[in-house]
């Protein structure tokens, strides 16, 4: 049984951008009651790119959830001693150097965190609240959205300093 994902596949790149852009104006966004209108040169501008830059965000992103595994590891592993550790890193405190007065703030610390996770249930972020709110934030915020498309877009594009000219 052929899909249309084979058919997809053995586009040329044009030909995809314009079925892409086709499928996003199939949308309707549910605020403006509109199709989603995205030109196909987006999407040519996108899969045309050097496979280089592809690649580095890939990286970016693989380098990501490396590290987010390695942390939810170790905090199965014992989260006690994982959230002592990330309270020493916050406080720019070497465990190795601890003195006693740290050692029974670690202590009484973790206690008021484990109270706190076990009374707030899902509710709680061992982030301070202003940290939550700006992810929040920048998560939900179109126009912060906007611009860093934006930005990133104007990182991609090739440097006018960067190209040769033949006179």
């Amino acid at each position: 049984m052929r899909k249309q994902y084979d058919d997809f596949t053995q586009m040329k790149l044009k030909d995809m951008c314009k079925t892409i852009s086709d499928m996003t104006y199939t949308y309707v966004d549910p605020d403006t009651k509109q199709p989603t209108r995205v030109p196909p040169s987006h999407y040519e501008k996108i899969l045309d790119q050097i496979k280089e830059q592809y690649m580095g965000e890939i990286t970016k992103r693989q380098f990501l959830t490396i590290m987010y595994n390695q942390l939810t590891a170790l905090k199965k592993e014992d989260e006690k001693y994982f959230q002592q550790a990330l309270l020493c890193i916050d406080m720019g405190i070497n465990p190795k150097d601890l003195r006693m007065d740290e050692q029974i703030a670690i202590s009484y610390t973790y206690d008021y965190i484990d109270d706190k996770q076990k009374t707030e249930k899902k509710n709680f972020h061992l982030l301070n609240q202003d940290i939550v709110d700006a992810y929040t934030n920048a998560k939900d915020n179109p126009m912060i959205q906007a611009q860093a498309i934006e930005l990133s877009n104007e990182n991609e594009e090739p440097n006018q300093d960067d190209m040769d000219y033949d006179y």
